[in-house]
C-alpha cells in the first residue's frame, strides 16, 4: 500500500469513542472512530500545503485544546475541539534555531507543555491558557549551542521522578534532568559511549539503551556507577538501535527503532533475549513509530507492520501485542483521495475564479461547451463530488 494512504503518528490522544492525531505522511489533522477505524474528520492544519509531510510529532490534550507538538513545522499549533478552531503560534528562529525535526516529545505539568528540544536549541514551554511561548535559556540551551549543526539532542523516551524529568541525550553520554517545578537542568555526564535513546527506572537503578550500538547500560544515579550489557542475541543489528523501553516487573523490553527484534533484559540473570521479532511489509523498512506505556492505563504501539494501533502486556513470561483499534483501510482511502483531490480543485476553483459556489455556477454553465480545459474538467469533478 502507498504510504500515502496509512494513518500513521508519533503520537496521539483519545476523547471519548475517538482517536485524535497529525498524520505523518500529509497536512491532516485526523479523527478516528475506535470502533469502526474509519476517518471520522480530517482538517488541514493551517499554513501548511496538504503534502507537507511529519508537521508535527505527538499530541496533547490540555484545557479543551489539542496541543501538537512541531517537528518539521515551525508553528506550535492549537486546536480547539469544540469550536474546531486552530491558533498558530510561531516559532521564534533566534531560540529554537532553524534545524528541522524540532521536538520529538514534550510533557504536560499543569496547564504548561514543555516541549523538549530534539534539533531545538532549547526547552520551550507552551501555555495553552493564552497561547504564550516561553524559550528556557539555561545551561541545556549553553550547551546545545556549541555543538555541531549535525547534532541532535532528545528523542521519544523520558522519566519522571518525582516532578524530575529524566532525559537521555541522543548523542551525548550523558543525562540531562529537568526539574519542572523551577525549569532548572541538570547535565549528568556518565561514563557510556554512543548516546541513549531509552531510559527506564526500576526503583533501584535507571536502565538505558544505546543509540549508536546494541549495548544496554545500568545507571545507578546516586554513585553514578555504570553497568554495561551488550551480549546481545545472534543476528541482533541496529544502528540507531531502540526507540523505547518498558518496565515489566523482573523484566526490561527494548523496543527497536530499526532492528528487526524486540529485546527483553531479565534484571535477575542479566541476560538479554529475542522477544520477539517484526515482520517486514510491503517492502518497507522495519520500524517503530512509538510505544506509549506512561498516560494511560493500557500500553499501546505502533509499528509499520500493524494496520492499526496494538495494545500490548507482558504475561506469563511473554510479550503479547493485540489489536486495539483496526483500520478500515478501504474507506480511509476513498476519503483520504477526496480529501487530497478537494483541495486540489479547491486551490484551482479559489486561483481560477475566486469562490467556490460562483465556480461551480460558472461550470454548471460551461458544461454545453466541448472546450477540454484544465478548469472545466476539474470544476465538473468537484460539482460531482460535493453535490452529488
Amino acid at each position: 500500500m502507498d504510504t500515502l494512504y496509512k494513518l500513521r503518528c508519533l503520537g496521539y490522544v483519545e476523547i471519548e469513542d475517538s482517536i485524535w492525531f497529525a498524520n505523518l505522511y500529509f497536512n491532516a489533522l485526523i479523527k478516528l472512530n475506535k470502533a469502526t477505524g474509519q476517518i471520522e474528520r480530517m482538517e488541514k492544519f493551517p499554513n501548511y500545503g496538504v503534502y507537507e509531510c511529519f508537521l508535527y510529532s505527538t499530541v496533547y490534550y490540555v484545557d479543551g485544546f489539542l496541543v501538537f507538538i512541531p517537528n518539521n513545522s515551525e508553528e506550535i499549533a492549537a486546536y480547539h475541539v469544540e469550536t474546531r478552531k486552530f491558533i498558530s503560534t510561531a516559532l521564534d528562529h533566534n531560540y529554537v534555531g532553524r534545524k528541522k525535526t524540532y521536538f520529538v516529545n514534550a510533557c504536560v505539568h499543569r496547564h504548561y507543555v514543555y516541549m523538549f528540544p530534539t534539533g531545538s536549541q532549547c526547552i520551550v514551554r507552551y501555555d495553552v491558557q493564552n497561547h504564550t511561548v516561553k524559550y528556557l535559556e539555561n545551561s541545556l540551551s549553553a550547551l546545545i549551542r556549541t555543538m555541531p549543526d549535525t547534532w541532535y539532542c532528545f528523542y521519544q523516551q523520558f522519566d519522571e521522578i518525582d516532578k524530575r524529568i529524566y532525559l537521555p541525550f541522543l548523542e551525548l553520554n550523558a543525562v540531562a534532568v529537568f526539574d519542572i517545578q523551577n525549569e532548572s537542568v541538570e547535565i549528568r555526564y556518565l561514563d557510556i559511549e554512543g548516546g541513549c535513546s531509552t531510559i527506564c527506572h526500576t526503583g533501584e537503578y535507571f536502565y538505558l539503551a544505546s543509540w549508536k550500538m546494541p549495548k544496554i547500560y545500568r545507571w545507578n544515579v546516586i554513585t553514578d556507577e555504570i553497568k554495561a550489557y551488550q551480549n546481545f542475541p545472534d543476528g541482533f543489528y541496529g544502528e540507531r538501535t531502540f526507540i523505547n523501553s518498558y518496565n515489566a516487573g523482573d523484566t526490561i523490553i527494548f523496543f527497536p527503532e530499526k532492528s528487526d527484534m524486540m529485546i527483553s533484559f531479565c534484571i535477575k540473570t542479566e541476560e538479554l533475549f529475542i522477544e520477539k521479532k517484526i515482520p517486514e511489509l510491503d517492502g518497507e523498512l522495519i520500524a517503530t513509530f512509538f510505544v506509549d506505556s506512561k498516560r494511560r492505563v493500557k500500553n499501546f504501539i505502533l509499528t509499520r507492520d500493524m494496520n492499526g494501533i496494538g495494545v500490548f502486556e507482558y504475561k506469563n513470561n511473554k510479550l503479547l501485542i493485540e489489536p486495539y483499534c483496526q483500520i478500515y483501510s478501504y474507506y480511509n482511502i476513498k476519503q483520504i483521495k477526496k480529501y487530497m483531490f478537494y483541495d486540489k480543485c479547491m486551490n484551482v476553483a479559489l486561483e481560477e475564479e475566486g469562490d467556490l459556489r460562483e465556480y461551480l455556477e460558472v461550470i454548471l454553465e460551461k458544461q454545453r461547451d466541448t472546450e477540454k480545459s484544465k478548469v472545466y474538467h476539474c470544476g465538473n469533478a468537484i460539482y460531482k463530488e460535493v453535490c452529488s
